[in-house]
């Protein structure tokens, strides 16, 4: 049951990641989370339980399962930060999150990403251009600063929509209106950190993207 303007912001399964200890929160004005997994695992109220404790009218963007991992968060004007999660402290599953990157005004986070065994970072925008680039070319930073550019959007690329971690035999689905697409990483281009990328969708708004 949800309540008034509540929507599902994810559905994440254990079934590829068993050896998870954490649920990670990340959220729309920059912070993050990190608790317990069991703190989540035992419930049998048809309402759900309370999984995080927002302020300032803040709200969910991604949620991901990890160990003790990296992340990079990706924010709507194209900045991301990658930093490690081994020192952020463990909170409890109403409590609010810690800075994960500073943002700009009007920015807004729209992807967290555990790296894991990931190679690249993939980038889509709102007018269906997208770019894969490696990994290795966001260095470790310091949690809660602006980080780097990830991409240099214009009016003509339009901002980002969306981000994904792959590899290349890994399958990306691309969710648009009012037009779908799902294609082979493999097939999304290689650039450095301020290329344009390809046009990968025509005729569509990308709104989301998924890595299968």
């Amino acid at each position: 049951n949800f309540e008034p303007g509540e929507k599902v912001c994810a559905v994440s399964s254990l079934y590829y990641n068993t050896d998870a200890e954490y649920v990670v929160f990340f959220t729309k004005q920059g912070l993050i989370k990190k608790t317990k997994l069991d703190e989540y695992k035992e419930t049998k109220k048809s309402t759900g339980i309370k999984a995080i404790k927002f302020k300032d009218d803040d709200e969910l963007v991604d949620v991901t399962f990890i160990k003790d991992e990296s992340v990079i968060i990706v924010s709507k004007f194209g900045l991301a930060i990658h930093f490690d999660t081994k020192d952020i402290t463990p909170v409890g599953r109403i409590a609010c999150g810690v800075k994960g990157i500073k943002l700009d005004e009007n920015d807004y986070v729209i992807a967290g990403l555990p790296v894991g065994k990931k190679e690249y970072i993939a980038v889509f925008t709102e007018k269906g251009l997208g770019k894969m680039t490696a990994i290795k070319d966001y260095p470790f930073q310091i949690r809660g600063g602006k980080g780097i550019y990830t991409y240099k959007s214009s009016a003509a690329t339009g901002e980002i929509a969306a981000a994904v971690l792959v590899n290349p035999d890994d399958q990306v689905l691309l969710l648009g209106t009012p037009s779908s697409i799902c294609i082979a990483a493999k097939d999304i281009p290689i650039s450095g950190r301020t290329a344009i990328g390809n046009m990968m969708i025509k005729d569509s708004k990308i709104i989301g993207a998924v890595k299968l």
